[in-house]
C-alpha cells in the first residue's frame, strides 16, 4: 500500500472518530447553550467528509473499516465534552471542541503532504479549511 493511503486511510478514522464524538455528544446533552444546532453542523459536515475520502480511498482499492479508531483519541475528547455539557460550562465545552479540532487539523497536514501532487485529493485542504473554520469559530467562544 502507498505511503499515501496509509495517511489518508488515518485521516478517514480520525474524521469518523470526530462525526461519531458529535454524535454522541448531541444524543446525550440538553440543550441548554444552543449546542444541538452546532453539533448537527458537524455531523453533517463531518459525514461528508467521511463520504469523500471513502470513494477516493475506494476508487483507489484500499479497503478501509466504518469504525473509528481503537484509540478514539477524538472519542475519549468528546467524553470530556459530554461532562462539560453536563456541567453546564459553556466554555469548557468549546475547549473540548478546540483540542478535538486541533488533533484533526494535524492528521490532515499530514495527509495534505501525503497526497501533493494527486489531483484526485485535491478536496483535502477545503475539508482543512472548513474544519479550520470551526477551531476559529470554538476558540472565539472558548475564550
Amino acid at each position: 500500500m502507498s505511503h499515501h493511503a496509509d495517511t489518508v486511510k488515518k485521516l478517514h478514522t480520525r474524521v469518523i472518530d470526530s462525526r461519531d464524538g458529535y454524535k454522541q455528544s448531541r444524543e446525550q446533552i440538553a440543550d441548554d447553550h444552543g449546542f444541538t444546532a452546532l453539533f448537527d453542523r458537524r455531523i453533517s459536515e463531518r459525514e461528508q467528509f467521511h463520504t469523500q475520502i471513502h470513494r477516493q480511498l475506494g476508487a483507489e482499492g484500499v479497503e478501509v473499516s466504518e469504525s473509528g479508531s481503537t484509540a478514539a483519541a477524538a472519542h475519549r475528547g468528546f467524553l470530556s465534552l459530554k461532562d462539560a455539557v453536563t456541567g453546564s460550562d459553556e466554555k469548557a465545552v468549546y475547549q473540548e471542541i478546540v483540542n478535538g479540532e486541533e488533533a484533526l487539523l494535524e492528521v490532515y497536514d499530514d495527509a495534505i503532504k501525503a497526497t501533493s501532487g494527486l489531483p484526485e485529493w485535491s478536496f483535502l485542504p477545503t475539508q482543512r479549511a472548513e474544519v479550520e473554520k470551526a477551531l476559529t469559530e470554538a476558540k472565539a467562544r472558548a475564550a
